[in-house]
Protein backbone atom coordinates (compact mmCIF):
# COMPACT_ATOMS: atom_id res chain seq x y z
CA UNK A 1 0.00 0.00 0.00
CA UNK A 2 1.56 3.21 -0.97
CA UNK A 3 1.77 6.30 1.17
CA UNK A 4 -0.51 8.49 -1.02
CA UNK A 5 -3.69 5.52 -0.94
CA UNK A 6 -2.54 5.08 3.40
CA UNK A 7 -3.09 9.13 3.10
CA UNK A 8 -6.15 8.81 1.45
CA UNK A 9 -8.07 6.09 4.06
CA UNK A 10 -10.62 5.98 5.84
CA UNK A 11 -8.82 5.10 8.73
CA UNK A 12 -6.14 7.94 8.14
CA UNK A 13 -8.86 10.35 8.13
CA UNK A 14 -10.63 9.19 11.48
CA UNK A 15 -6.84 9.50 13.23
CA UNK A 16 -6.65 13.03 11.88
CA UNK A 17 -9.71 13.76 12.70
CA UNK A 18 -9.62 12.33 16.46
CA UNK A 19 -6.46 14.27 16.53
CA UNK A 20 -7.89 17.46 15.69
CA UNK A 21 -10.45 17.05 17.92
CA UNK A 22 -8.19 15.97 21.14
CA UNK A 23 -5.54 19.05 20.17
CA UNK A 24 -8.36 21.55 20.14
CA UNK A 25 -9.88 20.13 23.28
CA UNK A 26 -6.21 20.72 24.90
CA UNK A 27 -6.00 24.15 23.67
CA UNK A 28 -9.31 25.05 25.40
CA UNK A 29 -8.24 23.39 28.52
CA UNK A 30 -4.81 25.04 28.25
CA UNK A 31 -6.80 28.51 28.19
CA UNK A 32 -9.44 27.46 30.72
CA UNK A 33 -6.13 27.76 32.97
CA UNK A 34 -4.13 30.17 32.26
CA UNK A 35 -6.13 32.63 30.26
CA UNK A 36 -8.44 33.32 33.52
CA UNK A 37 -6.71 36.18 34.81
CA UNK A 38 -5.02 37.24 31.91
CA UNK A 39 -4.34 37.87 28.47
CA UNK A 40 -1.55 37.44 26.00
CA UNK A 41 -1.04 39.61 22.78
CA UNK A 42 1.24 38.68 20.18
CA UNK A 43 2.46 41.07 17.61
CA UNK A 44 2.81 44.54 17.29
CA UNK A 45 0.67 47.45 16.40
CA UNK A 46 -1.36 47.79 13.99
CA UNK A 47 -1.35 43.67 13.56
CA UNK A 48 -1.78 41.27 16.01
CA UNK A 49 -3.33 38.01 17.90
CA UNK A 50 -4.55 38.08 20.97
CA UNK A 51 -5.40 34.96 23.66
CA UNK A 52 -8.43 35.91 25.98
CA UNK A 53 -10.61 33.88 27.44
CA UNK A 54 -14.39 34.08 26.57
CA UNK A 55 -16.96 31.72 27.27
CA UNK A 56 -19.34 31.81 24.69
CA UNK A 57 -23.25 30.90 25.51
CA UNK A 58 -24.16 31.76 21.52
CA UNK A 59 -23.00 30.65 18.43
CA UNK A 60 -20.62 32.82 16.18
CA UNK A 61 -20.46 36.60 17.81
CA UNK A 62 -22.69 35.16 20.49
CA UNK A 63 -25.58 34.49 18.11
CA UNK A 64 -28.45 33.28 20.19
CA UNK A 65 -26.96 33.80 23.66
CA UNK A 66 -30.53 35.29 24.75
CA UNK A 67 -32.41 32.66 23.67
CA UNK A 68 -34.36 30.95 26.28
CA UNK A 69 -32.11 27.89 27.50
CA UNK A 70 -34.59 25.50 25.96
CA UNK A 71 -34.62 26.48 22.88
CA UNK A 72 -30.47 27.31 23.03
CA UNK A 73 -30.17 23.52 24.01
CA UNK A 74 -32.81 22.71 20.56
CA UNK A 75 -30.66 24.77 18.21
CA UNK A 76 -26.88 24.27 19.48
CA UNK A 77 -27.03 20.89 21.10
CA UNK A 78 -29.49 18.88 19.16
CA UNK A 79 -29.68 21.05 15.67
CA UNK A 80 -26.19 21.02 15.96
CA UNK A 81 -25.43 17.45 16.04
CA UNK A 82 -27.80 16.10 13.36
CA UNK A 83 -26.25 18.47 11.03
CA UNK A 84 -22.47 16.96 12.39
CA UNK A 85 -23.48 14.01 12.61
CA UNK A 86 -25.06 13.97 8.64
CA UNK A 87 -21.68 15.74 7.63
CA UNK A 88 -19.22 13.20 9.21
CA UNK A 89 -21.26 10.20 7.70
CA UNK A 90 -21.22 12.07 4.03
CA UNK A 91 -17.50 12.49 4.41
CA UNK A 92 -16.43 9.27 4.95
CA UNK A 93 -18.33 7.93 3.22
CA UNK A 94 -17.48 9.62 -0.25
CA UNK A 95 -13.65 10.23 1.02
CA UNK A 96 -12.63 8.70 -2.17
CA UNK A 97 -13.87 11.28 -4.09
CA UNK A 98 -11.58 14.09 -4.46
CA UNK A 99 -10.48 15.67 -1.52
CA UNK A 100 -11.84 19.18 -2.73
CA UNK A 101 -14.74 17.69 -2.16
CA UNK A 102 -15.09 15.93 1.23
CA UNK A 103 -12.03 17.97 3.23
CA UNK A 104 -14.43 21.26 3.48
CA UNK A 105 -17.02 19.52 4.74
CA UNK A 106 -14.91 17.15 7.13
CA UNK A 107 -13.42 19.89 8.50
CA UNK A 108 -17.04 21.97 9.19
CA UNK A 109 -17.80 18.33 10.99
CA UNK A 110 -14.86 18.10 13.21
CA UNK A 111 -14.63 21.53 14.44
CA UNK A 112 -18.85 21.36 15.21
CA UNK A 113 -17.81 18.01 17.16
CA UNK A 114 -15.25 20.03 18.94
CA UNK A 115 -17.63 22.30 20.03
CA UNK A 116 -20.52 20.71 20.58
CA UNK A 117 -18.25 18.72 22.81
CA UNK A 118 -18.16 22.14 24.66
CA UNK A 119 -21.33 22.93 25.06
CA UNK A 120 -22.55 19.30 26.21
CA UNK A 121 -19.70 19.36 28.99
CA UNK A 122 -19.60 23.50 29.69
CA UNK A 123 -22.59 24.14 30.50
CA UNK A 124 -23.62 25.05 27.35
CA UNK A 125 -20.87 27.58 26.25
CA UNK A 126 -18.04 27.43 24.03
CA UNK A 127 -14.39 28.22 24.99
CA UNK A 128 -13.12 30.90 22.86
CA UNK A 129 -9.68 32.20 23.02
CA UNK A 130 -8.24 34.46 20.06
CA UNK A 131 -8.82 37.79 18.44
CA UNK A 132 -7.20 39.21 15.66
CA UNK A 133 -6.66 42.41 16.12
CA UNK A 134 -6.02 44.72 12.57
CA UNK A 135 -5.67 48.45 13.34
CA UNK A 136 -8.72 49.32 15.02
CA UNK A 137 -10.69 46.04 13.52
CA UNK A 138 -10.89 43.00 15.44
CA UNK A 139 -12.59 39.91 14.90
CA UNK A 140 -14.86 38.10 17.76
CA UNK A 141 -12.80 35.68 19.88
CA UNK A 142 -12.80 32.47 18.05
CA UNK A 143 -11.02 29.19 18.51
CA UNK A 144 -9.49 26.53 17.09
CA UNK A 145 -12.33 24.91 15.79
CA UNK A 146 -14.05 28.12 14.72
CA UNK A 147 -10.96 27.98 12.45
CA UNK A 148 -11.75 24.54 10.65
CA UNK A 149 -15.68 25.32 10.43
CA UNK A 150 -15.19 28.71 8.41
CA UNK A 151 -12.27 27.24 6.48
CA UNK A 152 -14.20 24.44 5.31
CA UNK A 153 -17.07 26.70 4.47
CA UNK A 154 -15.44 29.10 2.57
CA UNK A 155 -13.67 26.37 0.41
CA UNK A 156 -17.45 24.81 -0.24
CA UNK A 157 -18.20 28.43 -1.25
CA UNK A 158 -15.33 28.63 -3.26
CA UNK A 159 -15.69 25.70 -4.53
CA UNK A 160 -19.17 26.67 -5.88
CA UNK A 161 -17.82 29.80 -8.09
CA UNK A 162 -14.97 28.09 -9.26
CA UNK A 163 -15.14 25.78 -12.73
CA UNK A 164 -12.59 23.19 -12.44
CA UNK A 165 -10.33 22.76 -15.27
CA UNK A 166 -11.08 20.54 -18.46
CA UNK A 167 -8.26 18.25 -18.83
CA UNK A 168 -7.14 17.33 -22.24
CA UNK A 169 -6.98 14.31 -23.64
Amino acid sequence: MSTSSLLRGRTFALLAGIAFIAADQLVKLLALISLQTQSFKFGTTPFNLALELSLNPGAFLSLGAALPPQLKQLIFIVGVAVVVVWALWWSLSNWSQPLRKVLPLYAIALGGIANLIDRVFRDGHVVDYMVLNVGPTHTGVFNLADIAITAGALWLMLDLFVKPRKTRV
